[in-house]
């Protein structure tokens, strides 16, 4: 399986709803409950519409309209971590009072890295999902070091959506140091890399005390793992 060779990276799962009043009432209650549920987050944002926690590899976001968690680090939808954020949308249900949800949707990236963006572009490229110029084209080279591949594929209907995006990209970090207390000042690192990007959502009008957070991320994976090769396959 093409995943198996990509490192899971990001996971995001978040929640659309009408206007949860009760956050202006609830912040604190909400802020503990998460703060119990996640021992590592700290406040970092508090706004009568939106209260905002931090950790170390989590990021969560409590609004008057939608919430999200974002989780990144190692193996960022263990089972643990999973269980938490089904707690998390416990708490967000109870404490916003939702009764209908308008949109679910849980978002994963996969990283691949390369010597080179001419490698990482020469793998997307071999799975056969595009084709790529083989004379110079727009008075410039197909073989620049800064080309790079983005490929887009949108599945919807009523009730749900499905977005997979395959993508290469060159991410260049810099830190700039003191030249007094370092004897290299500016850091600078260069990674390049294949993405895997997937999201997928429910649409319309769903119970919020219908819905089965964990059982939805373990879903999501599924579906992910069984139907992925479906699209690259079909291509070859």
């Amino acid at each position: 399986m093409i995943l198996d060779s990509f490192k899971l990276h990001t996971a995001i799962v978040q929640i659309h709803y009408k206007e949860a009043y009760e956050l202006w009432d609830n912040a604190g209650v909400i802020a503990r409950e998460l703060s119990n549920i996640w021992p590592d987050v700290k406040i970092s944002e508090a706004k009568p519409h939106q209260q905002v926690l931090v950790g170390k590899d989590i990021n969560i976001d409590t609004g008057f309209t939608k919430s999200t968690i974002t989780l990144s680090g190692e193996r960022p939808l263990n089972k643990r971590n999973v269980q938490n954020i089904a707690q998390t949308f416990e708490t967000w249900r109870k404490a916003l009072n939702l009764q209908e949800l308008i949109r679910v949707s849980t978002r994963v990236t996969y990283f691949k890295e390369f010597p080179s963006i001419k490698d990482a572009n020469a793998e997307l490229i071999a799975l056969n999902m595009a084709q790529w110029p083989t004379t110079k084209v727009f008075d410039q080279s197909t073989g620049s070091d800064f080309n790079s591949l983005e490929l887009l594929y949108r599945f919807q209907d009523d009730q749900s959506f499905s977005v997979l995006k395959l993508k290469t990209e060159q991410i260049k970090y810099e830190v700039g140091l003191d030249p007094y207390f370092v004897e290299h000042s500016n850091i600078e690192k260069v990674r390049n890399r294949m993405v895997i990007d997937f999201d997928r959502g429910l649409l319309g009008s769903v119970k919020a005390d219908k819905l089965r957070m964990d059982d939805w991320i373990k879903g999501f994976q599924h579906i992910l793992n069984r139907d992925i090769e479906k699209v690259i396959k079909a291509q070859a």
